[in-house]
């Protein structure tokens, strides 16, 4: 017992007050209102293990990886069951897998108390990836458009953002922050959609809205790791 405390307080040592606050009340949060509000017990796990997951990231802990190996396979048989078959793809088939080449990549890039290296893209990459984006973006609302789906540009904007906002993750660049909080902001409009239907979920919303907070601090974190690299 004294080796799992002394590993727990080494695992925490560079953690402020503010962080610890913070992985606990959203934590804490999300388990009783979901539990109040009578959530699935998949959505809850769900949830908890995705907020812990990006705030360990916001912190640069490798260890994110695992709680949200967890997350991405539980929400995308959350979103198979609400029939948000983009959703359903993007998670299980992309998140999930990727997920190994995060937790590999950080592994080759991080300090002694297991935080990952940070960096930042230059201006020149930045205005690449805008241009980049914004084709990508046009390229598959065409073929969502062709498919017949709904909200084809609202669908094609936030698929092409995750991807590319998971692929920053992975190459450790400060700007994945951004991305994320552009996505979080559609996810919590989806979700709110889906309130007052049977596979409605209040737990999707509290943990897209916890992530959106958690994205304001993730981005200013990074920027300080960057900085310290």
């Amino acid at each position: 017992m004294s080796a799992l405390v002394m590993k727990t307080k080494n695992y925490f040592s560079d953690w402020s007050i503010f962080e610890i606050s913070w992985l606990i009340i959203s934590t804490l949060t999300m388990l009783i209102l979901s539990i109040v509000w009578g959530d699935t017990p998949m959505a809850l796990i769900s949830g908890v293990t995705g907020i812990i997951s990006v705030v360990l990231c916001a912190k640069g802990k490798i260890s994110t990886y695992a709680f949200a190996t967890i997350n991405v396979g539980l929400y995308a048989i959350i979103a198979y069951q609400n029939r948000l078959f983009g959703e359903v793809m993007l998670n299980g088939f992309y998140y999930l897998p990727m997920n190994l080449v995060g937790f590999y990549m950080w592994r080759k890039q991080k300090n002694d108390e297991g935080t990952v290296i940070a960096r930042r893209l230059t201006a020149k990459q930045i205005f690449l990836l805008v241009i980049g984006l914004v084709i990508a973006i046009l390229a598959y609302w065409r073929v969502l458009i062709a498919l017949g789906g709904n909200l084809q540009l609202i669908d094609s904007t936030t698929t092409i953002l995750s991807i590319v906002a998971f692929l920053l993750q992975i190459g450790r660049f400060t700007e994945q922050w951004i991305l994320w909080m552009i996505i979080n902001v559609f996810s919590i409009m989806m979700w709110t959609l889906l309130l007052g239907t049977p596979d409605g979920s209040v737990t999707m919303i509290i943990m897209f809205s916890a992530y959106l907070i958690n994205g304001i601090y993730g981005y200013r974190n990074w920027l300080k790791l960057s900085k310290n690299k």
